[in-house]
Parts: structure tokens; sequence; C-alpha cells
């Protein structure tokens, strides 16, 4: 109740923030910015209005191609103002890199954010390989199962295999009415997700495969990431939308009028259609109305939805 309460906070607090904003200013300000960056959350705009703070992430944060990292420290775009009249004309805008003395955007997760990143951080680091922490499912069809391979590559050694979908009416899921071999994700590099510790399909439900199904690979290894699905998690976002970079402070993506709850708000349930990436526990993800943006906690419940 208490994290509810305060998420609720947030989304007001954000509220009266957009409301108080100048948007000429804010316009002015953020059309300074190179072609490589974009605004996202103002995080200062001085008692006076006569200084402002913008954090600004890479264009290319919610691309597949070049996805961004929760581990950066990122930038941001100070804006000095001047009073003009009623309003406020900006004077100069730099963009810097963000540093620790910088105001932090409101996130009733932060601690466990810090928490996540340090640990993260410390694990021995392999080269180009983004840490991640999200747990999955395999959505891979094949009867022969899913190949596990030693390397984020098609053309690796093949060091297991993940069980194929086990179809059975107990499992509750609709249509599909089949289980799926869930897993952790712990990295991500060009495409392929580095997973381990995968369960058998209907395991973790008191609904284990019988002795003769085929077996699955539990070790670590890597699977194409258009290979995993997972649902949105409901408890660590400030803001119920995607985001354009792995922070709360990017800028959030309004889901389309066929898509939002009343609120405005991404709905989890069943909303998740493709993961693209992760960082951290962020992923990059399409969500059903063909909006591509970063969610943080995705979990692989097959159950219910993921509170």
């Amino acid at each position: 109740m208490r994290r509810l309460a305060a998420l609720t906070l947030v989304a007001l607090l954000r509220a009266a923030e957009a409301r108080a904003e100048d948007p000429a200013w804010l316009a002015a300000a953020t059309a300074q910015l190179p072609k490589a960056l974009v605004a996202g959350r103002v995080l200062r705009t001085g008692e006076l209005g006569q200084t402002a703070l913008i954090a600004v992430f890479p264009a290319g944060a919610d691309d597949p191609r070049t996805p961004g990292s929760a581990f950066t420290s990122g930038q941001v775009l100070e804006v000095t103002l001047a009073p003009e009249g009623d309003a406020r004309r900006v004077v100069s805008a730099v963009v810097r890199p963000r540093t620790a003395q910088d105001p932090a955007g409101d996130d009733p997760f932060a601690e466990d954010q810090a928490e996540i990143l340090a640990s993260l951080a410390k694990q021995k680091p392999e080269p180009g390989v983004e840490p991640c922490r999200l747990r999955a499912w395999s959505i891979d069809t094949s009867r022969k199962g899913l190949p596990v391979r030693a390397a984020p590559s098609a053309t690796a050694k093949v060091v297991g295999t993940l069980a194929p979908p086990r179809h059975t009416p107990e499992s509750g899921q609709g249509e599909d009415d089949s289980w799926h071999v869930e897993f952790e994700i712990t990295g991500y590099k060009d495409g392929w997700f580095r997973i381990r510790n995968a369960s058998p399909p209907g395991a973790p439900y008191d609904d284990p495969p019988p002795r003769s199904y085929p077996k699955t690979y539990r070790g670590a290894g890597w699977i194409p990431a258009d290979k995993a699905g997972g649902a949105y998690a409901n408890t660590l976002m400030p803001v119920m939308r995607l985001h354009q970079a792995p922070s709360v402070d990017a800028q959030d993506i309004p889901p389309g009028d066929d898509a939002a709850d009343p609120s405005g708000n991404l709905p989890i349930d069943g909303t998740l259609e493709r993961l693209y990436a992760c960082s951290a526990n962020w992923a990059l993800t399409k969500s059903r109305d063909g909006k591509r943006g970063w969610w943080r906690g995705i979990c692989s419940n097959q159950v219910t939805n993921c509170s």
C-alpha cells in the first residue's frame, strides 16, 4: 500500500509539474539539442525560473540496433533563462554530462534500482555484453525445442535445448493452452539473450511434464532475442508507459488510443508483443499498439499478471 501511495503521489506531482511548465521556453531549449539527442524530463527549473536542467538521452536508445543502457550516467541540457514579460527567454542551452550532484527524478524504487545496478556492475564483465536481470519464457514453437548456444551466434556450439511448449488444458493459457519454458535473462548482445536456470514447461506451477517429455537445459547459454517473451510488471514504473530510454527520466511514450487504459497509461495484461534488448531490469519492447520503448520490470508469470 505504501508503494501504491508513493506511485500515486509521483503521478500527481508529475502532472502538476507538467502544468507548471512554460512550453515556449521548453520548446526553445530542446530545439537546440543536436539531432543525436532527445529530451527527457525537466529535472530542475530554478527558484525564479532563471536556470533549468533537462535530462537528455541518445536518439537511438529505443532502436534495437543501438539500444540504450541503464548503467550510463547520461547527460543533461543546462538552460539559462531570463524573464521576458510574463514568460521566460532562453539565453543559452549547453549539453553536459550528468553528475551525482544533479537532481534525480522522482522514483519510489530509486534505492532498489541503485542496488540492482551496483550488483550487476560488480559481475565479471564480458566484452560487449549488457548485464540484465529479467525473467522471461520461450515463445519458440518448434517441436524439437529451442537450441541454446555457447555464444551469441547462430553458428556457435549448441550446449542444450529448451523443451517445446507443452499443450495442456491445465495451463490456463486461454487459446494457447500450453506451458512454456521459463528462464532468467542475464545479458544481451547483438540480438541475443544470455539465459540460465530454465525450468521445464509447467514445473513452476506444480504441473511438471512427464518423464518422457523432452528435457530442458538448465545451464547458461544464448538464445535469439526474438525467441523470448514475457509480461510487463506493474510495480516498478513511476509512470506506466514505455520510455524512450532505460531511465525513469526519459521521455514517456503515450500508448495508442486503442491500447490505453482510462488513465491514459499502458495496461499490462497481454500487452507485451516483443522483446528486443535488455539493460539491468529494463527491457526494450514492443507493445500491442505497435509502439516501441523501454519498460522496467519484465516477468515470466504465465498464470496471473505481474503485480
